[in-house]
């Protein structure tokens, strides 16, 4: 079950062997092994429960076990008019071939490649499609120019559109399909280079065969646009649940409310199964993630080594079950519809795990050595220590009072609540992030609230008349960003110090 929402749903998200498989590098000790992924002894405690107790309910593996197997290769969309001759015919002619073949990986190096493959190959399987309309458009210059701009259907040197996919798929026809983990953490920086790993800055287009490729991943077919909305993001264990509203909305009238504009840049903001529409999340940075603790901005999983990457994303992409304690908000019917194999996932955990911070490319001056100097002495490393400028701990916010634990922050910022008490989302924590790529990552804070340094460590934003420079939320023009007042009432030298700093990191 995809996580990500169907047309016109943009807003709303984003979006095996029973053994183990022992492979012995050739002259070495060295061996990776990849153990059944979804496992119910693995499943064990990897979730935090919800700060009212609830626990998650995980798809069971004999239900995700039986789905088929998918493990096809997928090719770069070219522009039109920049496609090689015969390209799509050569596609066709090689016929489906394995996105991984396990049994070729002899070396760590070699499952690494592996998932560097998967990273930028892995597409959403339920959004492909040979439809007319579909490869109409992009077959056409003309159609794909007219909704093409600097953050959508972005293009690359070479003439690739990103986000998109062509596949061959086991019925042998050539189908177009969307990019599932390079989609949403691949960031164009400003001389054209890609970062894998990082957060995204670009977006599908609004191109109506566009939406007809993520119109074939409704979760509630037949259902009202509002209960599809509910089955993604209702929270019915809440009285006063905002989204219950929602459900009750006539189409066009949720569909005008949800497509207002929020402030965000194209790409960066990702609503999310089991979050919301009204409390956002950003989008994820990974590189870095193999020294995370937990996973997500509320810390709903634990990471406890490679084995959970590759779980947290077989669970965002294809098994996400919305169940919660006694709460199912999914159609009992639905199936997990197919599955990648566990070794595709494996080596794509080792991938990410092996993108560590990206160099910065701003200079280590006075400037920035007067900044150091002032997070040391302001006392910032107690929360964000270096190297990994993070303590891994998680900060309660206010409303929610957890049990004492090595785990939990002594420190709180007072930080909006919304996200970590009012969606599926809610743990009633936010991990403390790490600064180690600030420099490259466009918005701060878990909403995504505010698109520069500058703003955040504006005292204006504590202000109910704000306006947030980053998102602010549907029918929201101005709104307070509260929490993490350190370093507010710094002078402004001072500030343009310390934020040299960070961008070095």
């Amino acid at each position: 079950m995809s996580n990500t929402a169907a047309s016109p749903f943009r807003k709303l998200s984003r979006g095996c062997r029973a053994a183990f498989l022992i492979v012995f590098c050739a002259g070495c000790a060295e061996r990776i092994v990849v153990p059944k992924l979804w496992d119910e002894q693995a499943l064990e405690g990897w979730a935090l429960p919800l700060a009212n107790g609830l626990e998650p309910v995980h798809v069971p593996p004999e239900m995700y076990y039986a789905a088929p197997v998918d493990n096809l290769r997928t090719y770069p969309v070219y522009h039109p008019d920049r496609e090689p001759p015969g390209y799509r015919e050569s596609l066709l002619a090689r016929g489906p071939q394995p996105l991984i073949e396990p049994e070729k990986l002899r070396t760590r190096a070699d499952w690494i490649e592996a998932g560097r493959r998967v990273f930028e190959e892995l597409d959403t399987c339920a959004t492909r499609s040979d439809d007319p309309e579909v490869l109409a458009h992009f077959t056409d210059a003309k159609a794909v120019d007219a909704y093409r701009d600097a953050s959508h259907d972005v293009m690359t040197k070479d003439g690739i559109l990103l986000d998109y996919r062509w596949v061959v798929d086991s019925d042998r026809k050539l189908k177009l399909s969307f990019s599932s983990c390079s989609g949403c953490h691949t960031r164009i920086l400003p001389d054209g280079s890609l970062l894998p790993g990082a957060p995204s800055n670009f977006d599908l287009s609004d191109a109506p065969a566009v939406g007809r490729m993520l119109n074939q991943l409704r979760l509630t077919p037949g259902k009202s646009y509002g209960q599809e909305v509910y089955a993604q993001h209702g929270v019915p264990w809440l009285a006063d649940d905002e989204h219950a509203r929602l459900r009750d909305l006539p189409d066009e009238q949720l569909s005008a409310f949800l497509s207002q504009e929020t402030g965000e840049p194209p790409g960066t903001m990702f609503a999310r199964f089991n979050g919301s529409p009204l409390y956002e999340t950003r989008m994820a940075d990974l590189r870095g993630v193999k020294d995370r603790k937990f996973l997500d901005a509320t810390a709903t999983h634990r990471n406890r080594g490679t084995a959970d990457i590759a779980r947290y994303g077989i669970m965002v992409e294809f098994a996400e079950s919305g169940a919660f304690g006694p709460h199912r908000l999914l159609p009992p019917e639905l199936k997990v519809p197919v599955r990648p194999p566990d070794e595709a996932l494996y080596a794509l955990a080792l991938y990410v795990e092996s993108l560590g911070p990206a160099k910065s490319p701003y200079p280590f001056d006075d400037q920035a050595r007067r900044g150091k100097a002032l997070f040391e002495s302001e006392g910032c490393v107690k929360c964000h220590t270096p190297p990994l400028y993070t303590n891994n701990k998680l900060v309660p916010v206010p409303g929610f009072d957890p049990p004492a634990s090595e785990e939990v922050n002594e420190r709180r910022v007072n930080t909006d609540p919304g996200l970590a008490l009012r969606t599926r989302k809610g743990t009633g924590f936010y991990k403390v992030p790490s600064l180690r790529g600030v420099w490259y990552r466009g918005l701060y804070e878990h909403n995504g609230s505010v698109a520069s340094l500058e703003d955040w460590f504006d005292p204006r934003r504590l202000s109910p008349d704000y306006v947030p420079t980053g998102w602010r939320a549907p029918g929201v023009s101005q709104r307070a960003v509260p929490g993490h007042e350190f370093g507010l009432d710094l002078a402004a030298e001072d500030k343009a110090a310390l934020i040299a700093f960070l961008r070095t990191l």
